[in-house]
C-alpha cells in the first residue's frame, strides 16, 4: 500500500522533474531569442518585407557627390555623411505582382552631451528618428533602402570621438509597415534589450531621404520608387 515512506521517496524525483521542466523552459526562451534579429518580437504572419540578415542594417560614413563644387575645397574638415542603408526581401501575396508601399521606421543612436538634464560628460542617449515610404515594390530577394545624417548632426550627436561613433558604436532599428501594420524589424547591433530605442530620448526631422540631400543624384536604380512628400498647404 502506498504510504507516508513512499511519497518521501517520490519527493526528489518530482522535485528533479520541476528541475527539468524549468531548464526546458529556458532552453525554448533562449532559442526564441536567438532566433529573431535581435528580440523576441516574431515576424508577422506572410510578411511580404522580411530583412536579410545577418547583416541587414549597415551604417558607413561616406562623402558627398561633388555636385556644384569648382575648387575642390570643403568649407569644413567634417564633410562626411553618415549612410544608414537595409537590405530586404519583397514577397507581394498573390494576386497582385507589386506591394503598393513601404513605410520603413528608423532610429539612429547618439549621444546628446549639451542636453540640460545631462548629469555626466557623455550626455544622455538619444534616438535620432525619421522615415521613408517606398511604393510599387516588385518581388526580389534584394531590395533595399536608405537614409542619411548631415555631417553637422554627427558632430552634434556623438562623443568626444567623433563621427565613428556612429559606425563604430551606435545602434540603429529599422522596422517595417504594410498599411500600417508592423511586418519586420531589426537591429544592428542586436541589443539584449530589444526595446532599447524605445527609452531615448528622440530627436526628430534629422534624417533625410535619398531626394533630401546631395545624394539624390547617387544608385538611383539602386532603391524602389519613393512616394512624393504631400506638400505644405
Amino acid at each position: 500500500m502506498f504510504d507516508v515512506l513512499d511519497a518521501m521517496k517520490l519527493e526528489p524525483f518530482m522535485q528533479f522533474k520541476a528541475t527539468e521542466l524549468k531548464r526546458s523552459l529556458f532552453l525554448s526562451l533562449l532559442l526564441l531569442a536567438s532566433a529573431a534579429p535581435g528580440c523576441l518580437w516574431a515576424q508577422a504572419p506572410n510578411s511580404p518585407i522580411i530583412f536579410q540578415g545577418p547583416s541587414a542594417i549597415t551604417s558607413t560614413l561616406v562623402d558627398p557627390p561633388q555636385v556644384g563644387r569648382t575648387d575642390g575645397s570643403s568649407s569644413s574638415d567634417n564633410t562626411q555623411w553618415l549612410k544608414v542603408e537595409w537590405h530586404y526581401q519583397v514577397e507581394p501575396k498573390a494576386p497582385l505582382p507589386y506591394v503598393d508601399a513601404v513605410e520603413f521606421r528608423v532610429w539612429v543612436e547618439g549621444r546628446d552631451l549639451y542636453a540640460p538634464e545631462a548629469t555626466t560628460a557623455d550626455g544622455i542617449p538619444v534616438a535620432l528618428t525619421g522615415s521613408v515610404t517606398y511604393i510599387n515594390l516588385p518581388e526580389t530577394r534584394d531590395a533595399y533602402g536608405v537614409v542619411y545624417l548631415h555631417p553637422s548632426t554627427l558632430v552634434r550627436y556623438s562623443t568626444k570621438d567623433g563621427s565613428s561613433d556612429f559606425t563604430d558604436k551606435f545602434n540603429v532599428h529599422v522596422e517595417a509597415y504594410v498599411g500600417g501594420a508592423k511586418m519586420d524589424l531589426f537591429d544592428k547591433d542586436k541589443p539584449q534589450d530589444p526595446n532599447w530605442y524605445q527609452s531615448l530620448k528622440a530627436v526628430t526631422g534629422l534624417l533625410y531621404r535619398q531626394d533630401q540631400c546631395p545624394f539624390i543624384v547617387n544608385d538611383t536604380s539602386r532603391y524602389p520608387q519613393l512616394k512624393p512628400l504631400t506638400p505644405a498647404p
